[in-house]
């Protein structure tokens, strides 16, 4: 049942009803489909013009997130600048194992219909994970180091390959988004996100030891 702000159930006698229209054409579809997946379903649904503007707030994260992983990716080719994993420096495996975790448990999420757990999931990764530590850590490498320096186009591996799965994942849900996102991606790729396959070999990059290693210094910024 869709209740308002204080709980009431929504209905046209009280005046009290936001229609999907309005939210579309206020907020855009992609956060009318974010209030959607942010929902638990097995309970009342609160629908609100300050739930509907905190939503706006988080797709805004999300959105910049992939705003800088695109914006840094200008000079990078897929093709030919890529560097192997064993190569990559310890933080940028870090960060490839917290996206292979994402991805583990968006799908568990897609498969138990728990949508509200992948939305909480995409946002503190593209907000915790990614904003406020690895891609500020890294923006002196992608700043400063020579443009095809290891370090640099080792750094632009890790960005290529979370872009490129968090849009798979986020699709779904977030659907001009990241067909939008898509389009801009370097590389070979499939016409449409909605024909790339699920991004199935980030798991390779799991590794509970490095997460244990992290975990003391995370805790201790």
């Amino acid at each position: 049942l869709v209740v308002d702000a204080e709980g009431k159930k929504m209905s046209k006698s009280l005046g009290n009803v936001i229609l999907p229209e309005k939210v579309i054409k206020d907020y855009g579809a992609d956060i009318l489909r974010l209030w959607v997946s942010s929902a638990d379903f097995t309970s009342d649904i609160h629908l609100s013009n300050d739930i509907l503007k905190q939503l706006s707030e988080v797709y805004r994260k999300i959105r910049n997130t992939c705003r800088f992983l695109l914006g840094n990716l200008q000079d990078f080719d897929p093709e030919t600048d890529q560097v192997p994993y064993q190569r990559l420096e310890n933080l940028d495996r870090w960060a490839l194992h917290r996206l292979a975790r994402l991805a583990k448990n968006v799908e568990k999420a897609y498969e138990n219909y728990e949508f509200h757990h992948l939305f909480y999931a995409i946002h503190h990764f593209s907000a915790v994970d990614m904003s406020s530590f690895y891609l500020d850590v890294v923006k002196d490498r992608l700043y400063c180091s020579l443009p095809w320096s290891q370090q640099r186009r080792g750094c632009q591996t890790v960005l290529y390959k979370i872009l490129k799965a968090l849009t798979v994942l986020m699709a779904p849900v977030l659907t001009f988004t990241a067909e939008e996102v898509w389009d801009y991606l370097p590389g070979d790729k499939e016409e449409s996100v909605y024909l790339e396959p699920w991004p199935e070999d980030i798991v390779s990059f799991y590794d509970e030891d490095l997460e244990k290693k992290w975990k003391p210094f995370l805790e201790l910024r």
